[in-house]
């Protein structure tokens, strides 16, 4: 089996490859835009939020985050309504643009610090105007408000993008091992040449795959039917079915009778007669082959293997294998 390899061309094609890698590394993981993912951040960072809230409240002198009296607990959970809102209508409009521009890392992160942003000017204007007891510069409260909002989305956004990144490389594994299935199952070779030997394992006959028709049984002889300058020929190997059956497994060669072989290269068509199946050649000169029932299934996996190899080769001749000698 080989490959045939345009070197000429080869510089171009593996700049133009590693520039649409670059390219395509610039693009965020695409679970990261998709829908449940969008909707699932945002309910991810209300739950981390609200942790580091208990976790940080007490020791700051600019948050009021709180659930001690009800005025507290009633001004926390109208900010949270506001500050979830902010992130569902961000997300939203990230969903319904990513049709139309491509979302990079840089532009993701810029996306993040804007709902940053926003969340922190809007906690430090209502912390302004109906949080009286906090009396540290309006200036403070914000380079605190961002700190915090910052500290909230980094985590949860750091451990969605790891996820989404595996989700994305798991994803590209999966497809490589289906391209790697698709080319293993078209990657059968067939020999141009088809060795035939007797009983004593000598050599008797090197015939062209292409020649052959089939062979036929007789007694302890094998008659090959073969066609050399466009006429048919016949040779006698002493050898057993079973023994040639063996010796011919890599080929176009395949058993569909008790006492017949053909060749999958010189079938036109199988067909069904009163008596059963038959295999009809190329050459209609030839009499129909019988097919047994046994042996049926593992003609057509013959058939269906030749068949997906010629595809192949006929669909990408520069890529497909070849046949080998």
């Amino acid at each position: 089996m080989y490959f045939k390899l345009n070197f000429a061309s080869l510089p171009s094609v593996l700049t133009r490859n590693t520039m649409a890698n670059i390219d395509k590394n610039c693009d965020i993981p695409k679970f990261l835009l998709d829908k449940r993912y969008l909707s699932g951040s945002v309910f991810f960072i209300f739950l981390f939020s609200v942790l580091f809230m208990f976790l940080y409240s007490p020791f700051s002198m600019t948050s009021w985050l709180s659930l001690t009296d009800v005025q507290h607990a009633g001004m926390t959970l109208s900010f949270y309504v506001v500050a979830v809102a902010i992130l569902l209508v961000s997300k939203s409009v990230m969903s319904m643009v990513q049709s139309r521009m491509r979302i990079t890392y840089s532009r993701y992160i810029a996306w993040i610090l804007a709902e940053v942003v926003i969340i922190a000017l809007f906690y430090t204007y209502y912390t302004s105007v109906f949080v009286p007891t906090v009396t540290v510069p309006i200036w403070q409260v914000m380079a605190k408000a961002l700190g915090c909002v910052l500290l909230i989305v980094a985590i949860p956004y750091a451990i969605l993008m790891l996820y989404a990144a595996y989700k994305d490389k798991s994803e590209e594994l999966e497809m490589l091992q289906y391209k790697l299935s698709l080319m293993e199952e078209h990657s059968v070779t067939y020999p141009s040449l088809v060795n035939l030997y007797d009983y004593n394992g000598q050599l008797k006959l090197t015939i062209q795959a292409n020649s052959l028709y089939y062979m036929e049984s007789q007694d302890n002889y094998i008659k090959v039917h073969y066609k050399h300058r466009d006429a048919m020929h016949c040779y006698m190997l002493r050898c057993s079915t079973k023994a040639l059956e063996e010796s011919l497994a890599d080929t176009t060669l395949v058993r569909c009778h008790r006492s017949f072989l053909v060749n999958v290269m010189q079938i036109n068509h199988i067909k069904r007669g009163r008596q059963g199946r038959y295999v009809v050649l190329e050459d209609k000169s030839l009499d129909p082959i019988p097919v047994s029932r046994g042996y049926l299934n593992n003609l057509v996996e013959k058939v269906d293997a030749y068949n997906k190899c010629a595809a192949a080769l006929v669909e990408n001749p520069d890529e497909a294998p070849a046949v080998s000698e």
